[in-house]
């Protein structure tokens, strides 16, 4: 009998644009007999391949689900538009990319949702694999599809379609959840439903009160669900596998967690409110499960990933350990996030050796006033000696990113941009004459659980002309590129962000009016939004408008374990213009978070007093690698069974960390970023 994997590798794949994203093979990748396991998984990532695989969480969930003997989890994506095209006119079922059955075949899919764009994809995914959107509809037997991650914090505009919810830290609650559902496989849904509502941190809105505000249903806010926290990083489990991608992602390379939460406090960031306290990974064992990452993987780059890896209380000695560990392989490391500060300047000086091509900071706001307001403490004249010492030190550009719409923002503010952007250049100028500047500009949404949930975001027509005076003025400025976020994705975003359930319609007319790859600028429309709000009677100027500090939100049942008060104090402070000092190494802000986590926050802030940064050590001479072949090697390669589906470039990139993992003595360029000297024939035909 034909199964679907068959079609898919003999049929459709060979004739879809990178076909690599759907082999499910890769290196480190879990295969098990289906009729050996007592529960299937399918973790998905609602975005195309090339930006999932990246996701670190989504690799530790599912080594973490694969390590237990009786289950398997398997993976998904939202395949790219031409892939659906092709199942949609055939009938054929979203599918698991291990086992390329249809996605049905596992007993519960759990979504990841990063941003609010992707909501969309989630209702697709259902739809794709054959199930009604909506819960209630769904045959007893149906997967129970549940989500967590970022945006799972107001799971009220999902809760009609997904089953459940998990709030917090994942890494324990998955695997409570899988061990809970095992001995009920094939279980009616209440049973199953309510064997993961005894979970902590997991919600189920089937079975959580409704009482009615105002005519609208709302979670009753006396039933809370906590969010979940691993209390210890060192004790968390990190990947000991990393799946190696045929093709190139969006964030190529391996990425090891080395802090989780931050209380810098910015007013606005979701992620920093919603993460406290403060752990750390210590330094050594960061720099052990680099060198064991690399040398399993072959991968030529490694990320230290966290919300701010400066702030760690070792970051010297992590950030040299680390490289030791990295260069010692020929690998490279890099920093996603820096500080605004000349250490932070020195650190990516040191961790990029001799190639120096730019550096990104986010400032959000121009002005002294309202970085004030928005909690990011850091004055005009600490911008500039930043912008002085990175171009003293030879890098190119500098990327910048700012906000517009932010509270009590006044048009000075939005010119003040282009003023700062000026005056950092000609700062820079002094020492690299063709030293450049690049920003990127996004419009302000406010997000639930942020001092900032009370404010007003702006209206599609009020962000297009900011954009249009902060374009006009930044033209005029000779080395400054103006970069800005699509206003429309912003407007979609704010529409679902701060949602109660009433906007669950919303999203489903969006999405039967043809809404869907929201993250994807140049596929984004916003005539299925707008023809939405027109079919559910919603208002965009009501959904985007500010919230009153003392009414119902929707998402008041879910216990961040920051306290309410105190976002509505950091809100009036706000409007003062009023900083908050970072608790780590300082007195107690009063969160909340100390009374839930004590030991957590005592350790952050023993750590954060302890700190002590000094000087960045100077950056170190790369190894010594042979430059000339002492014997060269011509090896004939052939591409046989699913390897034909690999491009001549995605094949070359294969070898060539086949060769890495085997630890060959290959002859290397010079430099800090040295490649494998070897060569390919030319592409076959």
């Amino acid at each position: 009998m034909t199964t679907l994997r068959d079609i898919l590798l003999s049929e459709i794949l060979p004739s879809v644009e990178k076909p690599s994203r759907y082999l499910g093979n890769e290196l480190h990748s879990v295969h098990k007999d289906p009729a050996s396991v007592k529960l299937r998984i399918a973790l998905f990532f609602p975005d195309v391949y090339e930006l999932g695989l990246g996701n670190l969480g989504l690799h530790l969930l599912y080594h973490l689900l694969n390590g237990l003997e009786d289950v398997w989890a398997e993976r998904a994506y939202t395949p790219a538009p031409d892939l659906e095209a092709v199942l949609r006119k055939r009938g054929l079922p979203l599918f698991l990319h291990e086992s390329k059955e249809p996605l049905g075949a596992a007993d519960a899919v759990g979504f990841s949702l990063q941003s609010e764009l992707t909501w969309v994809n989630v209702l697709n995914a259902m739809d794709l694999a054959g199930f009604p959107v909506r819960s209630a509809e769904r045959a007893d037997n149906a997967p129970l599809f549940f989500a967590g991650g970022p945006t799972a914090t107001n799971p009220e505009p999902l809760s009609p379609f997904l089953d459940f919810f998990v709030m917090g830290d994942g890494e324990e609650a998955v695997v409570e959840i899988a061990r809970a559902l095992m001995p009920l496989r094939g279980a009616p849904r209440l049973r199953r439903l309510e064997a993961v509502a005894a979970i902590p941190g997991v919600y189920v809105p089937a079975l959580h009160p409704v009482e009615m505000v105002d005519g609208k249903p709302f979670a009753d806010a006396r039933v809370k669900i906590t969010r979940r926290v691993v209390g210890d990083l060192g004790r968390a489990p990190v990947p000991e596998h990393y799946i190696v991608p045929y093709t190139q992602l969006v964030h190529d390379g391996l990425a090891l967690e080395v802090l989780r939460g931050c209380t810098q406090g910015c007013r606005f960031c979701h992620a920093g409110m919603t993460t406290r306290p403060v752990r750390e990974r210590a330094p050594e064992a960061v720099a052990e499960r680099i060198g064991g990452l690399l040398d399993a993987t072959g991968l030529e780059a490694a990320t230290l990933v966290s919300l701010s890896t400066c702030d760690h209380s070792r970051v010297r000695e992590l950030v040299g350990g680390a490289m030791r560990a990295a260069r010692g392989r020929n690998a490279s490391v890099s920093l996603p996030s820096l500080r605004l500060d000349t250490f932070a300047v020195g650190l990516a000086d040191f961790v990029s050796g001799v190639r120096r091509s730019g550096l990104t900071f986010a400032p959000e706001a121009a002005t002294d006033r309202l970085r004030a307001v928005i909690n990011k403490n850091i004055p005009d004249a600490a911008l500039l000696a930043m912008a002085e010492e990175v171009f003293r030190r030879g890098w190119e550009h500098v990327k910048l990113y700012f906000m517009i719409g932010l509270p009590t923002e006044t048009e000075e503010d939005v010119l003040a941009i282009a003023d700062l952007c000026a005056r950092m250049l000609a700062v820079g100028r002094r020492f690299r004459r063709d030293g450049m500047l690049r920003t990127g500009v996004s419009t302000f949404v406010p997000k639930p659980h942020t001092p900032f949930q009370y404010a007003e975001q702006l209206g599609l027509e009020e962000t297009f002309a900011r954009q249009r005076l902060l374009g006009a003025r930044l033209r005029e400025i000779r080395g400054v590129k103006f970069g800005r976020h699509a206003p429309a994705a912003s407007f979609i975003e704010g529409l679902l962000s701060r949602g109660g359930r009433e906007v669950a319609d919303l999203l489903e007319r969006a999405w039967r009016n043809g809404a869907g790859y929201e993250t994807w600028e140049e596929r984004l429309r916003i005539e299925p939004w707008q023809q939405a709000l027109e079919e559910t009677g919603l208002d965009s100027a009501v959904l985007l408008g500010p919230r009153d500090p003392g009414a119902r939100l929707p998402w008041d049942h879910i216990d961040t374990r920051v306290d309410p008060a105190w976002l509505r104090e950091e809100w009036a402070r706000a409007l003062r213009g009023e900083p908050t000092p970072d608790c780590r190494g300082g007195d107690c802000n009063g969160c909340g978070v100390s009374g839930g986590l004590p030991g957590e926050c005592l350790e952050m802030r023993r750590r954060g007093a302890a700190a002590a940064e000094g000087e960045v050590p100077a950056a170190e001479e790369p190894p010594a690698l042979p430059v000339e072949a002492v014997q060269r090697m011509r090896f004939r390669i052939g591409r046989r069974g699913e390897a034909r589906l690999l491009s001549h470039l995605e094949t070359a990139q294969a070898w060539i960390r086949a060769l890495r993992r085997a630890r060959l003595p290959l002859a290397y360029t010079q430099g800090f970023h040295a490649h494998p000297r070897v060569t390919f024939s030319t592409a076959a035909p």
